[in-house]
C-alpha cells in the first residue's frame, strides 16, 4: 500500500461540486476509493435513507484541459473560445455515471497562466452509462466514418456546449452537472 494518498485535481473538484449539490444534512456523502487502481469507479455518492437503507451512485471522472484555437484564416469561420479533447475509452459497467470535466481560464487576457485553482473555472457534464455509451459509439471520423480515438466539446461559456468531435453539433448544454442534479437524485431514490 502507498504511504501517501493523493487525489487527482479533477476528482477533487467534482467531489466538491457534488458536496455543494448534495448536502450532508440531507443524508448524502461522497466517497473516494483509497485504491487508485479501482477499475471503473473514481467516486461514489451515497444517500442514507431515513428507514436505514442506503443507495449508491458510482461515478467515473474524465478530464480535459481546454484548448484555445488559433484565430481563423477566413472571417466567416466561426470558432468557440474553448475546446475540450477526451480520449475514447471503453465504458465500464461498474460506473453508473460519468463526469466529463473541462478546465478553462477565467480570463484569457491573464498572461501568467499558472496552474493555481483560482485562475480556472470548470465545466462538468454529467452522463449516465447509456448516454456515455452513445457518445462513444458516435466517435467516428468525418471523412472515413471509422472509429475516432477522441471526442470533444466546444463552448464560449457555459450557456452553450456543443460536441465538436464525435457526433458534431450535438447540444450538450443540458448535461451540465448544475442542470442534472435531479437525474442523480432520482437515481438515489430522493423523493420529488
Amino acid at each position: 500500500m502507498d504511504a501517501v494518498f493523493t487525489l487527482p485535481w479533477p476528482e477533487l473538484v467534482v467531489a466538491g461540486r457534488l458536496q455543494e449539490l448534495f448536502r450532508k444534512k440531507d443524508g448524502y456523502s461522497v466517497f473516494i476509493p483509497t485504491a487508485r487502481q479501482e477499475k471503473g469507479v473514481d467516486l461514489a455518492l451515497l444517500r442514507k435513507r431515513p428507514e436505514g437503507a442506503s443507495r449508491v451512485a458510482t461515478i467515473q471522472v474524465k478530464a480535459s484541459r481546454t484548448y484555445i484555437p488559433n484565430p481563423p484564416v477566413r472571417p466567416t469561420t466561426e470558432r468557440f473560445k474553448y475546446y475540450t479533447w477526451f480520449n475514447r475509452f471503453l465504458v465500464p459497467d461498474d460506473a453508473d455515471f460519468f463526469m466529463l470535466v473541462g478546465f478553462y481560464p477565467r480570463d484569457l487576457a491573464d498572461t501568467d497562466r499558472g496552474k493555481t485553482p483560482e485562475r480556472y473555472r470548470e465545466v462538468i457534464l454529467l452522463l449516465n452509462n447509456s448516454e456515455m455509451r452513445e457518445v462513444i459509439k458516435g466517435c467516428v471520423t468525418v471523412r472515413e466514418s471509422k472509429e475516432d480515438r477522441y471526442f470533444g466539446f466546444g463552448f464560449d461559456d457555459t450557456s452553450k456546449i456543443v460536441q465538436t468531435r464525435g457526433k458534431r453539433g450535438a447540444d450538450f448544454t443540458h448535461t451540465q452537472l448544475s442542470h442534472r442534479r435531479e437525474l442523480l437524485a432520482s437515481f438515489l431514490g430522493e423523493p420529488r
